[in-house]
């Protein structure tokens, strides 16, 4: 098995999902939950991130927050139209 730091994203989000857990699949609704949770806070909090990256409080930001935001809005339709 590949060490996990020499991991890419990708291999590292299988290793979680479906390597060994001492509770098997359960840790697949473990991190699933933990992302919808995570989709929750940011979609409930959009407005305020939005506009504190519009006056720029955090200074020089290597993502653009609109863009985090709508990807959390876009994953967590996925989320939903999988499991609803």
């Amino acid at each position: 098995m590949k060490d996990v730091k020499e991991m890419t994203n990708d291999e590292f989000m299988s290793h979680l999902m479906t390597g060994y857990n001492n509770h098997g699949p359960l840790v697949q609704m473990v991190v699933l939950d933990c992302l919808q949770r995570g989709l929750d806070h940011y979609i409930s909090q959009k407005e305020e991130i939005l506009e504190y990256h519009r006056n720029g409080r955090e200074g020089i930001s290597l993502i653009n927050m609109e863009a985090w935001v709508s990807c959390c809005e876009e994953t967590k339709q996925r989320i939903e139209d999988k499991y609803s």
